[in-house]
Protein backbone atom coordinates (compact mmCIF):
# COMPACT_ATOMS: atom_id res chain seq x y z
CA UNK A 1 0.00 0.00 0.00
CA UNK A 2 1.38 3.61 -0.57
CA UNK A 3 2.42 5.19 2.12
CA UNK A 4 1.40 8.64 2.69
CA UNK A 5 3.20 12.17 3.79
CA UNK A 6 1.55 13.50 6.36
CA UNK A 7 -0.62 16.30 5.81
CA UNK A 8 -0.06 19.85 8.15
CA UNK A 9 -2.03 19.09 11.51
CA UNK A 10 -2.44 23.09 12.37
CA UNK A 11 -2.03 26.07 9.64
CA UNK A 12 1.76 26.86 9.47
CA UNK A 13 3.48 30.35 7.91
CA UNK A 14 5.55 28.76 4.76
CA UNK A 15 9.14 30.41 4.16
CA UNK A 16 9.31 31.63 0.17
CA UNK A 17 11.34 28.44 -0.66
CA UNK A 18 8.28 26.21 0.79
CA UNK A 19 5.49 28.24 -1.33
CA UNK A 20 7.13 28.13 -4.55
CA UNK A 21 7.99 24.12 -3.95
CA UNK A 22 4.51 23.49 -2.57
CA UNK A 23 2.77 25.50 -5.05
CA UNK A 24 4.57 24.72 -8.09
CA UNK A 25 6.99 27.65 -9.23
CA UNK A 26 6.03 28.37 -12.69
CA UNK A 27 7.50 31.36 -14.56
CA UNK A 28 5.93 33.18 -16.82
CA UNK A 29 6.52 30.61 -19.87
CA UNK A 30 4.92 28.13 -17.79
CA UNK A 31 6.94 24.75 -17.60
CA UNK A 32 8.13 24.98 -21.27
CA UNK A 33 11.12 27.07 -19.47
CA UNK A 34 14.76 25.27 -20.92
CA UNK A 35 16.55 23.05 -18.59
CA UNK A 36 19.73 21.17 -18.57
CA UNK A 37 21.08 18.52 -20.47
CA UNK A 38 21.37 17.55 -24.42
CA UNK A 39 19.00 18.25 -27.20
CA UNK A 40 16.40 15.63 -28.47
CA UNK A 41 17.64 15.57 -32.28
CA UNK A 42 17.59 12.19 -34.02
CA UNK A 43 20.08 9.68 -32.88
CA UNK A 44 21.57 8.02 -36.13
CA UNK A 45 22.58 4.96 -33.94
CA UNK A 46 18.87 4.35 -32.81
CA UNK A 47 17.49 1.50 -33.40
CA UNK A 48 14.66 -1.01 -31.94
CA UNK A 49 15.30 -2.99 -28.70
CA UNK A 50 16.58 -6.78 -29.14
CA UNK A 51 14.57 -9.12 -27.32
CA UNK A 52 17.07 -9.30 -24.46
CA UNK A 53 17.05 -5.52 -24.62
CA UNK A 54 13.86 -5.89 -23.77
CA UNK A 55 13.64 -7.81 -21.27
CA UNK A 56 16.34 -6.16 -19.44
CA UNK A 57 14.44 -3.24 -19.72
CA UNK A 58 11.19 -4.38 -18.71
CA UNK A 59 13.01 -5.51 -15.36
CA UNK A 60 14.11 -2.28 -14.31
CA UNK A 61 11.61 -0.70 -12.54
CA UNK A 62 11.05 -3.93 -10.65
CA UNK A 63 14.64 -3.63 -9.84
CA UNK A 64 14.16 -0.43 -8.30
CA UNK A 65 11.17 -1.92 -5.89
CA UNK A 66 13.10 -4.62 -4.96
CA UNK A 67 16.21 -2.32 -3.85
CA UNK A 68 13.86 0.04 -2.43
CA UNK A 69 15.49 2.90 -0.78
CA UNK A 70 17.95 4.22 -3.96
CA UNK A 71 19.62 7.56 -3.53
CA UNK A 72 18.58 10.59 -6.03
CA UNK A 73 20.67 14.11 -7.16
CA UNK A 74 19.77 16.27 -9.36
CA UNK A 75 19.02 19.95 -10.79
CA UNK A 76 16.33 21.59 -12.29
CA UNK A 77 15.36 25.00 -13.17
CA UNK A 78 11.56 25.92 -12.43
CA UNK A 79 10.16 29.53 -12.40
CA UNK A 80 13.29 31.69 -12.72
CA UNK A 81 15.20 29.09 -10.31
CA UNK A 82 17.29 26.60 -10.22
CA UNK A 83 17.10 23.84 -7.11
CA UNK A 84 19.16 21.29 -6.39
CA UNK A 85 17.95 18.59 -4.80
CA UNK A 86 19.82 15.50 -3.30
CA UNK A 87 17.88 12.80 -1.16
CA UNK A 88 16.34 9.08 -1.75
CA UNK A 89 13.32 7.39 -3.61
CA UNK A 90 11.51 4.57 -1.14
CA UNK A 91 10.57 2.65 -4.80
CA UNK A 92 8.49 0.01 -2.33
CA UNK A 93 6.92 3.10 -0.57
CA UNK A 94 6.45 5.47 -3.53
CA UNK A 95 8.04 7.97 -1.32
CA UNK A 96 10.62 10.40 -1.71
CA UNK A 97 12.57 12.50 0.71
CA UNK A 98 14.95 14.75 -0.17
CA UNK A 99 17.29 18.22 1.24
CA UNK A 100 16.24 20.99 -1.88
CA UNK A 101 18.15 23.99 -2.16
CA UNK A 102 18.06 27.23 -4.16
CA UNK A 103 21.44 27.84 -5.91
CA UNK A 104 21.68 31.45 -6.35
CA UNK A 105 19.66 32.62 -3.01
CA UNK A 106 21.40 29.70 -0.89
CA UNK A 107 17.77 29.39 0.67
CA UNK A 108 17.32 25.46 1.74
CA UNK A 109 15.01 23.12 3.42
CA UNK A 110 13.63 19.83 3.48
CA UNK A 111 11.00 18.02 0.82
CA UNK A 112 9.11 15.07 0.87
CA UNK A 113 6.78 13.75 -1.83
CA UNK A 114 4.64 10.79 -2.92
CA UNK A 115 3.29 10.51 -6.75
CA UNK A 116 -0.22 12.68 -5.34
CA UNK A 117 1.27 14.95 -3.16
CA UNK A 118 4.04 17.46 -1.96
CA UNK A 119 5.28 18.45 1.34
CA UNK A 120 7.46 21.22 2.66
CA UNK A 121 9.01 21.43 6.02
CA UNK A 122 8.81 24.84 7.34
CA UNK A 123 11.04 24.11 10.59
CA UNK A 124 14.00 26.33 11.02
CA UNK A 125 16.16 23.34 10.96
CA UNK A 126 17.15 23.11 7.46
CA UNK A 127 20.38 20.87 5.40
CA UNK A 128 22.58 23.84 3.79
CA UNK A 129 23.25 21.11 1.03
CA UNK A 130 23.40 17.31 0.75
CA UNK A 131 21.03 14.74 2.01
CA UNK A 132 18.09 15.76 4.73
CA UNK A 133 18.60 14.08 7.99
CA UNK A 134 17.60 11.04 9.40
CA UNK A 135 14.97 10.18 11.11
CA UNK A 136 12.61 13.19 9.29
CA UNK A 137 12.38 16.58 12.23
CA UNK A 138 9.20 17.44 12.94
CA UNK A 139 6.69 14.67 11.93
CA UNK A 140 4.79 15.05 15.09
CA UNK A 141 4.32 19.14 15.04
CA UNK A 142 2.71 21.45 12.18
CA UNK A 143 6.36 21.44 10.40
CA UNK A 144 5.38 19.94 7.47
CA UNK A 145 3.19 21.60 4.87
CA UNK A 146 1.64 19.35 2.52
CA UNK A 147 -0.13 20.62 -1.34
CA UNK A 148 -0.96 18.42 -4.58
CA UNK A 149 1.85 17.57 -6.69
CA UNK A 150 1.33 19.47 -9.77
CA UNK A 151 3.46 18.20 -12.86
CA UNK A 152 2.13 20.33 -15.28
CA UNK A 153 2.35 23.57 -13.97
CA UNK A 154 5.97 22.99 -12.12
CA UNK A 155 9.00 21.20 -14.00
CA UNK A 156 10.80 20.05 -9.76
CA UNK A 157 6.91 18.71 -9.32
CA UNK A 158 7.10 17.06 -13.13
CA UNK A 159 10.09 15.52 -12.17
CA UNK A 160 9.12 14.41 -8.79
CA UNK A 161 6.57 12.59 -10.53
CA UNK A 162 8.77 10.68 -12.68
CA UNK A 163 11.07 9.70 -10.20
CA UNK A 164 8.29 8.44 -7.88
CA UNK A 165 7.01 6.14 -11.00
CA UNK A 166 10.54 4.36 -11.03
CA UNK A 167 9.32 1.47 -9.21
CA UNK A 168 7.01 -1.40 -9.78
CA UNK A 169 6.01 -4.51 -8.27
CA UNK A 170 6.18 -7.11 -11.01
CA UNK A 171 8.85 -6.63 -14.17
CA UNK A 172 6.77 -5.30 -17.35
CA UNK A 173 5.96 -6.24 -20.19
CA UNK A 174 9.11 -7.26 -22.63
CA UNK A 175 6.90 -7.84 -25.81
CA UNK A 176 4.95 -4.83 -25.49
CA UNK A 177 8.73 -3.13 -25.05
CA UNK A 178 10.00 -4.57 -27.94
CA UNK A 179 6.85 -3.60 -30.23
CA UNK A 180 6.87 -0.10 -28.86
CA UNK A 181 9.00 2.81 -30.27
CA UNK A 182 11.39 2.52 -27.26
CA UNK A 183 15.17 2.38 -29.10
CA UNK A 184 18.75 1.61 -28.07
CA UNK A 185 20.45 5.14 -28.66
CA UNK A 186 24.20 4.34 -27.30
CA UNK A 187 26.85 3.19 -25.22
CA UNK A 188 27.69 5.93 -22.63
CA UNK A 189 29.07 5.75 -18.88
CA UNK A 190 28.06 7.57 -15.55
CA UNK A 191 30.83 8.29 -13.30
CA UNK A 192 32.97 5.50 -15.13
CA UNK A 193 30.38 2.88 -14.96
CA UNK A 194 30.19 1.62 -18.88
CA UNK A 195 26.01 2.26 -19.88
CA UNK A 196 23.54 1.74 -22.44
CA UNK A 197 21.35 4.73 -22.87
CA UNK A 198 17.88 4.42 -24.45
CA UNK A 199 14.55 5.97 -24.66
CA UNK A 200 11.85 5.21 -23.53
CA UNK A 201 8.50 4.31 -25.70
CA UNK A 202 6.30 7.69 -26.02
CA UNK A 203 3.17 6.26 -24.50
CA UNK A 204 1.68 3.14 -23.35
CA UNK A 205 -0.33 2.43 -26.68
CA UNK A 206 1.62 0.32 -28.71
CA UNK A 207 -0.26 0.93 -31.65
CA UNK A 208 -0.31 4.54 -31.45
CA UNK A 209 3.47 4.76 -31.56
CA UNK A 210 5.43 5.10 -34.91
CA UNK A 211 7.52 2.25 -36.19
CA UNK A 212 10.17 4.01 -37.60
CA UNK A 213 10.74 6.02 -34.59
CA UNK A 214 14.52 7.04 -34.10
CA UNK A 215 14.17 8.19 -30.20
CA UNK A 216 14.07 12.23 -30.98
CA UNK A 217 10.16 11.81 -30.30
CA UNK A 218 11.03 10.26 -26.02
CA UNK A 219 10.44 11.92 -23.10
CA UNK A 220 13.11 9.52 -20.94
CA UNK A 221 16.03 8.23 -21.43
CA UNK A 222 17.25 5.73 -18.96
CA UNK A 223 21.08 4.58 -18.58
CA UNK A 224 21.70 1.43 -17.07
CA UNK A 225 24.21 -0.55 -15.99
CA UNK A 226 24.88 -4.04 -17.32
CA UNK A 227 22.57 -5.37 -14.80
CA UNK A 228 19.58 -2.77 -16.67
CA UNK A 229 20.12 -0.99 -13.11
CA UNK A 230 19.25 2.72 -14.08
CA UNK A 231 22.27 4.67 -12.84
CA UNK A 232 20.72 8.11 -14.77
CA UNK A 233 17.42 9.31 -16.00
CA UNK A 234 17.37 12.19 -18.04
CA UNK A 235 13.66 13.33 -18.90
CA UNK A 236 11.93 16.31 -21.20
CA UNK A 237 9.68 18.51 -19.25
CA UNK A 238 7.12 20.45 -20.13
CA UNK A 239 7.60 19.83 -23.83
CA UNK A 240 10.89 21.23 -24.02
CA UNK A 241 13.61 19.49 -26.20
CA UNK A 242 16.50 19.89 -23.87
CA UNK A 243 16.65 17.08 -21.18
CA UNK A 244 17.17 17.14 -17.38
CA UNK A 245 19.18 14.75 -15.70
CA UNK A 246 18.67 12.49 -12.30
CA UNK A 247 21.46 10.31 -10.79
CA UNK A 248 19.91 7.23 -8.95
CA UNK A 249 22.75 5.26 -6.37
CA UNK A 250 22.93 2.42 -3.91
CA UNK A 251 21.40 3.68 -0.72
CA UNK A 252 22.42 0.89 2.57
CA UNK A 253 20.56 1.10 5.37
CA UNK A 254 18.65 4.33 4.83
CA UNK A 255 14.97 3.81 6.13
CA UNK A 256 12.34 6.91 6.23
CA UNK A 257 9.31 5.45 4.99
CA UNK A 258 8.24 3.86 7.96
CA UNK A 259 8.39 7.21 9.93
CA UNK A 260 6.28 9.16 7.41
CA UNK A 261 3.90 6.47 7.93
CA UNK A 262 3.21 6.17 11.52
CA UNK A 263 3.33 10.51 11.84
CA UNK A 264 0.16 10.23 9.26
CA UNK A 265 -1.19 6.77 11.06
CA UNK A 266 -1.02 9.57 14.54
CA UNK A 267 -2.08 12.56 12.53
CA UNK A 268 -5.81 13.60 13.77
CA UNK A 269 -8.70 14.67 11.17
CA UNK A 270 -7.56 18.08 10.11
Amino acid sequence: MTRSVPAPRAAAAAVALALALGLGACGSDGIDEAGSGGSASPTASARPLTTDEAQGLATMRFQNYAAGVRTVRFEVADGGHTYAVDGWVDFAAHLGYAGVRETSSGEAGLLAWTPQTVSTFDGATAPEGGKPPLPPPGLDDAAWTTSELVPDRSRLHALLAVLVGLGNDRPDNPVLLQQSDARWLRQDSVDGVPVQVLAGPTSDDVSAQDPDADGSAATVRYWVDESWRILRLEARLGGSDDWTAADLGTAEGVDFADAFHAAAQAAPTP
